[in-house]
């Protein structure tokens, strides 16, 4: 009797293993993941000194681009873009983040949304050629800047 209990738990054990060991880990495939380090001294063509640091996530699922940035000590954020350039120049914007206009010492959520864009703005991506930047009242060409880098 017992081995026969033993047996039948073991079955069902087994047979809900069996169930769960999908290969699914919830990310989809094909999906895309960019990162940047914002800061003053990325911004081009003339670095910024300021104390304000963010971090930007961008996701790419076919031509869904989807971006978060956080910011940390920042001073009236008036706009927020993606723009086309390499790391050592300044580019045209290609993605407008349209973030709320914030106070002084702001730290937190600059922007987040998502938004389909054009294959030349993921091509430039994925070139490198892509960075985030964050324009304040004082700095109107850019407070903050970071290249995205695929990951």
């Amino acid at each position: 009797m017992r081995a026969s209990r033993l047996i039948t738990v073991l079955s069902i054990v087994t047979l809900v293993g069996l169930a769960c060991s999908d290969d699914t880990t919830g990310i989809p495939a094909g999906l895309e993941v960019f990162t940047a380090t914002l800061n003053g001294a990325n911004e081009r063509p003339n670095p910024v000194t300021t104390a304000a640091t963010g971090t930007a996530i961008v996701t790419v699922l076919g031509n869904l681009l989807s971006w978060k940035v956080d910011v940390v000590n920042i001073d009236s954020i008036v706009a927020g873009h993606i723009h086309h350039a390499p790391a050592d120049s300044a580019g045209g914007v290609r993605l407008n983040f349209a973030p709320p206009v914030t106070g002084q010492n702001f730290t937190g959520t600059a922007t987040v949304g998502s938004a389909t864009v054009a294959d030349s703005v993921l091509a430039f991506m994925r070139a490198g050629n892509a960075y985030v930047n964050i324009h304040t009242q004082v700095n109107g060409g850019g407070e903050i800047r970071g290249q995205l880098r695929k990951q």
